[in-house]
């Protein structure tokens, strides 16, 4: 079995590139046998590159992105088919549609907001995705998180902007002004949108308060790349597209060649006692005792 982890990419030699090849060294060694590679938009080898030195040989392909949108629903089977137009391809579901991924998530939220309240803070949460106008559903998994962690914290305001959309990433730190903040990167790698995109839309309504009061203030997590959950994720995205009928995040069911939106959405008190998700990504996650997970019942709506 050949599994291609596909990602935006940075360019050859960047970090992002290569954390997402040392992501598919790690997985070698979790499932023996199963032979991972990577392909890049922007990167060697290119999508349709990589489809082509494995055509018609049924690889599955695991989108290393935070949501289903441009990238994951067009360019990335768009491109594919051009290499492999036999389409003999299976497209797993973006890792940031499973439904383990907020899970995941609410941990290290959980970790941030103690770390505040131990300072007499109550920071507001904020996700920050990239979103594009070119395609409608780009922002859906982040309002997707958005909503399966204001459950998870419901004493704790979360809010979702984005790069490329609206509500837009400077004009909603702008509302927070200096309001203690945890940022989640909905962002592969880190990079200028990291490192100078969202660090400057938040620092700058700060510069009144002083470094040490800044610093204090404001807390931004890693981006997806360096999680070190990340290859459980993936195993779980390439598990759950051997499950064709199995409910997922907000959007997507894995099919051969496309992918689609999903059946009913497994909430995040789903995840958390889900004996499949629980077998991949390490079982159970005892939550602090200020965490209140109403069970939510529902379809998604494509967000």
């Amino acid at each position: 079995m050949s599994v291609i982890l596909a990602a935006h990419g940075a360019g050859d030699g960047s970090e992002a590139n290569r954390r997402l090849l040392g992501l598919a060294q790690a997985l070698r060694a979790r499932r023996p046998g199963v032979h991972f590679g990577c392909a890049f938009w922007n990167g060697t080898p290119s999508f349709e590159n990589a489809a082509r030195s494995l055509r018609g040989q049924g690889p599955m392909v695991v989108p290393i992105m935070a949501s289903g949108g441009y990238y994951a629903r067009r360019r990335l089977p768009e491109e594919w088919a051009k290499g492999d137009p036999w389409r003999s391809f299976v497209i797993a579901p973006p890792i940031g549609t499973l439904p383990a991924f907020p899970r995941v998530l609410a941990t290290k939220v959980a970790q941030a907001l103690m770390d505040m309240a131990r300072r007499g803070l109550n920071p507001a949460v904020l996700l920050v995705g990239h979103g594009t106008t070119r395609v409608r559903s780009s922002g859906d998994a982040a309002r997707w998180i958005r909503d399966e962690l204001a459950l998870a914290f419901p004493q704790t305001e979360i809010l979702a902007a984005f790069l490329d959309e609206s509500p837009r990433l400077p004009d909603v730190a702008a509302s927070l002004a200096d309001r203690p903040v945890v940022a989640v990167p909905l962002l592969l790698g880190g990079g200028p949108h990291v490192d100078v995109d969202l660090a400057r839309a938040l620092t700058e309504p700060r510069t009144s308060l002083g470094l040490g009061r800044m610093t204090e203030t404001l807390k931004i997590l890693p981006p997806i790349l360096e999680w070190p959950e990340l290859a459980s994720l993936t195993l779980e995205a390439i598990d759950s597209a051997s499950r064709p009928h199995s409910s997922l995040g907000p959007n997507l069911r894995a099919r051969p060649a496309r992918v689609r939106r999903a059946g009913r959405r497994i909430s995040l008190l789903d995840s958390l006692t889900h004996p499949r998700l629980g077998g991949e990504v390490g079982g159970q996650v005892r939550l602090p005792v200020f965490m209140s997970m109403p069970l939510r019942a529902g379809s998604p709506s494509g967000g």
